[in-house]
């Protein structure tokens, strides 16, 4: 299961893709290879992960991943599959 994505997380890959040289921001590369590790990290779409390590949107981003969550945890009750 994805770990929810947080600010701190966003905050942690956006400075580290500011260390990696930018080449224009494509997704290539070892920014690539950070994208797809916080994809994969957080359950991220590949525009959500792009977005954060170019430090776009990260509170509206934040802000979607905790509503997807709490979506998930209401269903999981309905269904009796939860607490």
């Amino acid at each position: 299961m994805a770990e929810l994505l947080t600010r701190k997380i966003a905050i942690e890959y956006r400075d580290r893709a500011k260390h990696l040289p930018s080449n224009g921001l494509q997704d290539i590369g070892d920014r690539r290879k950070l994208r797809m590790e916080l994809q994969n990290r957080c359950g991220l779409t590949e525009l959500e992960a792009i977005n954060i390590l170019n430090g776009f949107h990260i509170g509206i981003y934040v802000e979607i991943a905790g509503k997807r969550n709490a979506e998930i945890i209401q269903d999981a009750r309905e269904d009796g599959n939860c607490g």
